[in-house]
């Protein structure tokens, strides 16, 4: 058996051992020897390493295929003569079960330079496959010993290209494109294969070039060698789009072949992991990964001073806390801050304090407390959230609470129909919430937190739903879901539910009806279609969030099972383009990276910008899920 299965480089000695007179098979002229001066008998002797792993040997300098069982000699161009590499043939032996198999060839030339051209195949006898192929210049010397060291220049006939360590995953092929999990930024290796598909690497290797075209706008995707290693290269993006990825080995040598190029198509998606939860497993379970439960979760939000997120659990009645661990399947931690899964209306601390099926939620970090839309109770809550351990999170009603309706005022003064989203505005403390059941969006002075404290304003929206754009009274919604703030403009972004829609609204100066809203993109409901303004079609609309990296919003599509990601142009009416980033509509729950991805009615999401991830409330599978981006 021939000792050379391994897959990685191999080195290959060849020594050129000449002598005065004849040895062995005596002095007969090959052709391209010419002359008459007298013959010198040589021997190439080929040492073939055992695998890698078997023996702490130095290896020589070469490549040669594990695949070779041939090599032809040639002399300055004459005819080759064949040498079979195998372990039953003359001149060669190995010394044991695990050392290297060691051939001596025969050779004769006359005194003086000659190139000598080495060739070696996967048959025997100089047939099948060429595998590497170099041709060198040594001149000949009688009476000495003469010896030359080769490197035998590995042929390319294929490429490989592979992520190396990659945390978000990679999938695809070179033929129909990568797909990488995530904003990535780590080595991609790429190798030449033989004939056989062995990897040609180290000294006699082709080296390797590798360019990027063709990046999409905005993604920054560029790739660079990978310092120390010739087969490495680095390849970033700074937000998710597509590229080329091209590379060329150009051979060693020419007698190696032409250079090889191959283009990959690259794609940075989205990577859908699953946190907290089990899927298709309801209840009211505190716990980690699995062993949490929820039921129809809807709000989250991301405390930038703990890294927590806070879920509001609608159908169970209670506002929860998530750690969400280090990014892997199943390594968020969930707790109870505030309510029980007996729902009501009840301000206090941990189970004594009640709600009814509470749904928006934000952080305001000048003070740390959370505000959520209580939908039942037509009433905005204020959780203090406590040491954060279980039940220590203290509610407060700080407006509405006295009944369904719609009324501008402070405390239970103020009325809300049915109040969904709440977005905090960090320019001046105040809270934007959709008013679902009256087709508005109000503005919320939050006051010093005590109960009833808060004054509620209607900026936006008509006394019935529908779609029109305008100023206060003038403008008109149909079921606003969520709300964002974007702290560069000012500006608030409203999911549209019932008219599949979002929508730019610029709060004016806080007083009543002061508020310009403006259609961004999305015309009828349907099924997903990506585009610009009316172009692009979204299903219901439900959550949006702020990605403060680049200026862009997210957005959970619910009855399509996607999400979506908007650039929202110049702020003019149909400016904003918008591109689905993961989830199928067909739905369900899997994870993986946005082309498998699957989410079950996808409900509100927040933006971490210290993992660039974005975080979901699924509660069709009863799940929370990160999207790293």
């Amino acid at each position: 058996m021939k000792h050379v299965i391994f897959a990685a480089s191999v080195a290959l000695s060849l020594a050129l051992v000449g002598c005065g007179g004849s040895a062995g098979g005596g002095s007969a002229a090959l052709p391209g020897g010419g002359g008459t001066r007298p013959m010198v008998d040589a021997r190439l002797v080929i040492t073939v390493p055992q695998r890698a792993g078997a023996s702490t040997g130095s290896r020589a300098p070469a490549y040669v295929s594990p695949s070779t069982q041939s090599l032809t000699v040639q002399i300055d161009g004459g005819t080759p003569t064949a040498q079979n590499l195998t372990p039953g043939s003359p001149n060669c032996s190995v010394g044991g079960p695990l050392s290297a198999l060691t051939c001596t060839v025969p050779i004769v030339a006359t005194p003086g330079s000659h190139t000598f051209t080495f060739v070696t195949y996967d048959g025997l006898g100089g047939t099948g496959n060429l595998l590497s192929t170099n041709a060198v210049t040594q001149t000949i010397v009688a009476n000495q010993t003469n010896s030359i060291n080769v490197t035998l220049a590995g042929v390319p006939t294929s490429l490989q290209v592979n992520a190396l360590g990659s945390p978000a995953g990679i999938s695809g092929n070179v033929i129909t494109g990568l797909q990488v999990a995530g904003v990535f930024s780590g080595p991609i290796s790429v190798v030449a294969l033989d004939a056989d598909g062995n990897i040609i690497i180290g000294p006699g290797a082709p080296t390797i070039a590798a360019s990027i075209t063709g990046a999409s706008a905005g993604s920054g995707i560029t790739v660079a060698p990978d310092a120390g290693n010739p087969n490495e290269f680095i390849v970033s993006a700074l937000a998710l789009g597509s590229a080329t990825f091209s590379v060329t080995a150009t051979p060693a040598i020419a007698s190696a072949g032409s250079p090889l190029a191959a283009t990959v198509p690259l794609t940075f998606e989205t990577l859908t992991t699953t946190i907290a939860g089990e899927a298709y497993s309801r209840g009211l379970v505190d716990g980690t990964g699995t062993a949490a439960r929820f039921t129809g979760q809807a709000g989250i939000a991301y405390d930038s001073a703990t890294g927590n997120l806070y879920v509001t659990d609608n159908s169970n009645c209670a506002v929860r806390s998530v750690t969400p661990g280090n990014g892997t399947a199943n390594s968020g931690t969930v707790v109870t801050l505030a309510g029980s899964a007996t729902c009501g209306f009840a301000d206090g601390t941990g189970a004594a304090a009640q709600f009814s099926y509470p749904m928006g939620d934000a952080y305001d970090p000048a003070n740390g407390y959370i505000y959520v839309t209580d939908q039942w109770n037509c009433a905005l809550r204020q959780v203090a959230l406590g040491n954060g351990t279980a039940g220590s999170g203290t509610v407060v009603t700080v407006a509405g609470g006295a009944g369904c309706g719609w009324a501008d005022g402070t405390g239970t003064a103020a009325g809300f129909s049915n109040p969904a989203g709440v977005a905090y505005d960090s320019a001046n403390g105040d809270l934007y919430v959709t008013d679902d059941g009256n087709c508005m969006v109000r503005e919320i002075v939050p006051g010093n937190g005590t109960a009833g404290s808060a004054t509620v304003v209607t900026i936006a929206g008509g006394p019935s739903c529908a779609l029109a754009d305008g100023t206060g009274l003038t403008a008109r919604f149909n079921g606003p879901a969520s709300i964002a703030y974007d702290p560069v403009n000012g500006n608030l972004y409203v999911t549209d539910n019932g008219n599949c829609v979002v929508r730019q609204v610029t709060p004016g100066n806080g007083t009543a009806n002061s508020g310009t809203v403006t259609t961004l993109a999305g015309s009828t409901c349907g099924t997903p279609q990506n585009g610009t303004g009316a172009n692009a079609q979204f299903g219901e609309v439900s959550g949006i969030a702020y990605d403060s990296s680049n200026g862009n919003f997210y957005i959970t599509d619910y009855t399509n099972n996607v999400i979506w990601q908007m650039t929202p142009g110049n702020g003019t009416a149909n400016s904003a383009s918008a591109t689905v980033v993961a989830g199928q509509p067909a739905g369900g729950w899997y994870d993986g990276p946005a082309t498998s991805a699957q989410y079950d009615q996808p409900e509100f999401l927040t933006y971490d910008p210290t993992n660039n991830a974005l975080y979901v409330t699924d509660p069709g599978d009863d799940t929370v899920r990160e999207l790293q981006l």
